[in-house]
Formats: C-alpha cells, structure tokens, sequence
C-alpha cells in the first residue's frame, strides 16, 4: 500500500498536470515543510553553489509547492509579497482564474521564456467570455510564490512573472521563476486539428464559424497588435515557433500583443482580403481603439495584408471584373473588389510574398487543385446574378485561391499597381543558391516575391517555408523594434537588398 500511495503521488506530480482541489498537503508537518523550503532558498541565493545544487533545489521547492498546492492557493487570497519594502503591481487573486496547472519542468526550447528563480510557475486558465479569445478560453503564465514562516509552512502570492520579477527572502532579493513556453503551448489560439488547413483549402464552405481574429492573450491596450495572418493550406498552428521567438525577447513581447487570422484558404483571395478586413473592424469595434497595427502576412496571406493597405477604386476595380462598378455598394463582389486602405495600421510586412503570382498555380498541379476545391453554397448563391460574367473569366469555374495566386489572375495585377500607404518590407527565399535575378524559394521567384518600394528586403538561404530561419527571425524582430518608436512616414523610398 505504501508503494502504491507512492507511485500516485509520482503521477500526480510529474509534468504539466491540473491539480485537483481536493489534493492535500504533503505528508510533512507544517514546521518541517518551512524549514525545507528555506534550505532549498538558501541555496538559491548562495553564490558559490554548483549548477546541480541550484537545479536540485529549484526541483525540491517546486515539489513541496506543487504538493501543497490548494492550500497555498487559498493563502494567496491574501497576498502579503514584499519586494524592496514596497507594495508592487502584479500580483494576482486566485480566484479570478478557472484553474490552474503546475509546470513541474518544461521544454525550455528558447531561454528568453524562461527565468529561473523562486516560485513555482503555473498556467492559468482564464475564461472571459470574449469573442476573440481561443477555444477553451486563454492561458497565462502565472508563478506562485511561496515563503517560509516560523509558525507554519508558508506563506504565497500569486504573480504574474511578467510584472513581479524579484521577491524579498530572509536570505536577500532573489529571481521569481516565470515559463512563458508552457502557456503559449497550452493554448489553442494556434491550436486545430490534423488536416485542417487541406481541409479548409477544400471545402472552404465546411469551415467552423465565421473567418476571425484570434488574441493570443487578453487585450491591452497598451501593446501594439502585431496581426500574423498565415497562407494557403495552412492554420495559426504554423506561427507557433515564430511566436515562440518573438516572445523570447522582452522587447518584443513588452511592445505587442499577438492576433492571428484565422479563415479558409480555398476562397477567392479577395474574399478573404474582405474577410480580413471585417475581422479586424470586429476585434477593433469589440476592444475600443488599438494601437497602430503591424501586420505580417505569409504567401498568400502577405497579398491579403497588402490589400490592407492599398486602395483599389471602382474604375481600377473595373480590370478586375468588368461590371462590378455597377453593383450595389453593399455587395459581396463590390466589397471584395474595391476598398480604401485601413488608417489604423502603421506598417506591413510580407514573407515569401507573391505579389505577381506564381506559375504553380497555373501548372497542372493548380488545376487539379482547383477542381478538387468546392466553394461554399452560400457564396455562390451570393454572386449568383454575376455568375456568367465570372465563369466565363475563369474557364467556366468559380474563382478560388489558386486562381488568384496565378501570375494571370486580374487580382494581383490591378493590386500590384497600387502602392501601400504605409511603410513595407520583404523577406524572401532563394534556397542558398544565389543568382538572385532568377532565384527562387521553390514555390515564389524572385521576380514575383520582389518588392520594389518596400522600405527593406532581405534575401534568406532557404525554401518558401522558411518563415523560422533564423535569418528571417532576426530580421522580422529588427522590423518590429522600428515600432512605435519611428514615426510614421510614408512608405515611398526606395526599396534596398539585405543579404
């Protein structure tokens, strides 16, 4: 029986694990517990212990945290943390999340998520009710901190790591602990199931709810929306060791706030640059006025970006379907095709980006791609009394992506005659080939990925997927601290090549 209690203990305490409220205390008395947990402090905040002393005793606090969990919870309703004898800001109740979930030990995949320290780092379960918050409601990184008092076990605060990042001990100013990783891996904000993105590329029309814009965390105003809208065949899940990067540095992740779009990849592209549009004036209208949004747009989702900042009037318009400057104002096809830019984004960038197309899409593998596509009832009931007029301009189909990604699609032509209201830049592939005037990143030439007027653009060595070389990463992340600190200017400068 005593192995048995053991190995369950084991169970419980291994790993991410929700820990139930009925869990109790570990089986040492109070007076014990404290002086064990100011041994494991001590050596944290001694200077000369090895790297396997501090590791083995960051191990032990986390155990006797963890194992005391609901009764420390419950203390926390009344903080008493005291940094620097002052009371700061950060510190969180309890009882405003839906859950918890300890981080017994992590990945660790990128440093800068990580912090070492005092505290047992957890994820919190917040359900808020807003509309664009992830299935299942968000995650946030929490830590509980937990001190050593002479007359019982201890005494906790619930933080957030991001904000408290130090605590007072008997033994001097230490760390708290903070695991970002574990948060962002538990959220389902990039999260869907397997073969979504063929799926929603197929039946487009079988997509879950309305295309949307999905926050990473809880709105603040404060942080600038850095919206990640993805490509064809793909979902939000492909951002995720870009996201992971990008929060790794502090400066980037104390600046923004990340949204993703998430929308099915078969529609025509200008229905979903529509889609795009309305998801954000949804997510904008919901949360009040937002920072000047930075948008990174992948492939196909950079042409749905640059349609954001461009203007396409209804004479333009008229290259693209003729007839369409007749249509009603508030029809789906005038809507899709003629647009003002957004004035409340400050800049855009494009990842292999084919801005002029690309002749997969017009190969024989794009055409059998097209037939395979069946656009949703709803939007072919929608153009139903231009349904000629567009058949007879796509081979006697309905437009779909694939269409719009060819190097002949009116689209693409009339979009790549505008010129962004805002500043740009563009990061490209070339495989490490070299030969750049004819180089290609396997899916995009140079010649369509190019981008004359953006404000930079860097050639990477690698395919078209190669959003997460490092390379690309550091690029992206150079772009991004150019914000909000310059000011806003126009984006008419001559574009320059970095490599």
């Amino acid at each position: 029986m005593a192995l048995a209690a053991w190995l369950l203990t084991a169970f419980v305490l291994v790993g991410c694990q929700t820990v139930p409220p009925a869990f109790g205390p570990a089986p040492s008395t109070s007076r014990s517990a404290a002086a064990r947990l100011d041994a494991d402090i001590a050596v944290l905040a001694a200077p000369d212990v090895s790297v396997r002393q501090r590791l083995d005793a960051e191990a032990g606090y986390r155990d006797l945290v963890a194992g005391r969990l609901p009764d420390l919870l419950r203390d926390a309703q009344n903080p008493t943390l005291v940094l620097g004898g002052k009371t700061v800001p950060g510190v969180l109740a309890p009882e405003a999340f839906a859950g918890v979930d300890p981080v017994l030990g992590s990945a660790q995949s990128r440093p800068g998520l990580h912090r070492f320290g005092v505290g047992l780092p957890l994820v919190g379960r917040l359900d808020t009710g807003d509309a664009n918050a992830p299935p299942g409601g968000f995650r946030m990184p929490l830590t509980l901190v937990a001190l050593p008092e002479a007359d019982a076990c201890c005494r906790a605060t619930l933080v957030d790591p991001q904000r408290v990042t130090g605590v007072r001990t008997s033994h001097g100013d230490l760390r708290v602990a903070m695991d970002l990783e574990a948060p962002l891996l538990a959220t389902k904000a990039t999260g869907s199931r397997f073969g979504a993105g063929l799926w929603n590329l197929l039946r487009p029309g079988a997509f879950s709810g309305d295309p949307r814009i999905v926050f990473l965390q809880p709105f603040d105003p404060e942080k600038t929306p850095l919206v990640l809208v993805h490509g064809l065949l793909s979902t939000p899940r492909m951002w995720t060791p870009l996201v992971l990067d990008l929060l790794a540095d502090e400066a980037i992740r104390s600046r923004y706030q990340i949204w993703f779009f998430y929308y099915p990849t078969g529609q025509p592209v200008p229905l979903s640059a529509l889609q795009l549009r309305e998801a954000l004036d949804a997510a904008v209208a919901a949360h009040g006025p937002v920072k000047p949004m930075v948008l990174v747009g992948h492939s196909m989702g950079g042409l749905l970006s640059r349609a954001q900042v461009s203007r396409v009037g209804p004479a333009e318009a008229e290259g693209i379907l003729p007839g369409v400057g007749k249509l009603p104002e508030d029809s789906l096809v005038r809507r899709a095709l003629v647009f003002e830019p957004r004035a409340d984004v400050s800049r855009a960038v494009f990842l292999f980006t084919p801005h002029r197309g690309s002749r997969l899409a017009s190969n024989s593998l794009g055409t059998w791609g097209i037939r395979l596509i069946r656009l949703p009832d709803t939007l072919i009931n929608e153009v139903g009394h231009i349904m000629e007029t567009l058949a007879g301009l796509y081979g006697g189909r309905l437009p779909t992506s694939i269409h719009g990604l060819s190097p002949d699609s009116p689209f693409l032509r009339v979009l790549d005659d505008t010129k962004p209201t805002v500043p740009t830049h563009s990061i490209l592939g070339d495989r490490g080939r070299g030969d750049l005037p004819n180089s290609s990143d396997g899916v995009v030439p140079y010649s369509s990925a190019h981008f004359p007027s953006a404000e930079s653009q860097l050639v990477v060595p690698t395919g078209h997927g190669g959003f997460t070389h490092p390379d690309a990463v550091a690029e992206l992340k150079r772009i991004l601290k150019l914000e909000p600190a310059a000011a806003r200017k126009p984006a008419a400068r001559k574009g320059r090549v970095r490599k």
